[in-house]
């Protein structure tokens, strides 16, 4: 089995990446290509297989090079659809080109890469498809009116996706993570900012805590599985009941 992880960097696709290799080769691409690598070495140490790839998911040559070179190794079994980034800001205060990157990394490199990786799931007539979006797909948040509308993007590609893929043997699903102690939590975050998010969002969670990357990875491996064989077109929400729809 050969699966392909955008966004395995760090995070939520680090985690998927090294819980996937347990089963499957596991091609492993970010912007980063330093990161990807280092995650590619953690995944040999443990004696799995795994390739690193660096490439930027907005960019069309990019992203056809790279689903070209993972198909390369081997028909891509299943696809995680995880890269992303996270930009906070009043409304008043998202330039052009903010927006331009949120929804130009999310919803137009995520439909770049499914569009890439489907061709060939269709000549097989099979394939798995996760794609990250998140809680705030079904919910409003001050100050991240990009962000919410780029996971809601992407919830409605899948969506999209998995009605006009399903008769050909191809399930495409998302999930809605959140609140998950991950790197983009953290991002342009000061220490005493990142200990208020955390203890606002540990109070909203009926669980009391922070979700772990890993516990994502749990739900992704499981969609990206035969176990889920009559799960098509949902989104599945590892949230700890922060949000409950």
């Amino acid at each position: 089995m050969n699966i392909l992880v955008t966004g395995a960097g760090s995070g939520i696709g680090k985690a998927t990446a090294l819980r996937l290799a347990h089963r499957a080769h596991v091609c492993v691409a970010d912007i980063n290509g330093d990161a990807a690598r280092q995650t590619v070495d953690e995944i040999r140490a443990t004696g799995a297989s795994a390739t690193s790839f660096q490439c930027d998911v907005t960019q069309r040559a990019a992203v056809k090079e790279l689903v070209e070179k993972a198909e390369a190794i081997a028909p891509l079994d299943g696809l995680f659809n995880n890269a992303g980034i996270s930009i906070r800001n009043p409304v008043e205060k998202i330039s052009t080109a903010e927006w331009d990157l949120m929804l130009n990394t999310h919803a137009r490199g995520m439909f770049l890469v499914a569009q890439n990786t489907l061709r060939n799931m269709v000549k097989r007539q099979q394939g798995m498809i996760v794609q990250t979006s998140s809680d705030f797909a079904v919910i409003g948040v001050p100050g991240m009116a990009a962000y919410c509308a780029a996971k809601t993007a992407i919830y409605s590609l899948t969506k999209a996706l998995a009605v006009e893929f399903g008769p050909l043997g191809i399930r495409v699903n998302a999930i809605g993570p959140g609140p998950i102690d991950t790197p983009i939590l953290k991002q342009n975050r000061s220490d005493e900012e990142y200990r208020q998010t955390v203890t606002i969002n540990e109070a909203r969670s009926p669980m009391g805590r922070l979700g772990k990357p890993e516990e994502v990875a749990v739900v992704v491996d499981f969609l990206l599985s035969e176990r889920s064989s009559y799960i098509n077109g949902q989104l599945l929400q590892p949230n700890g009941g922060s949000v409950i729809w």
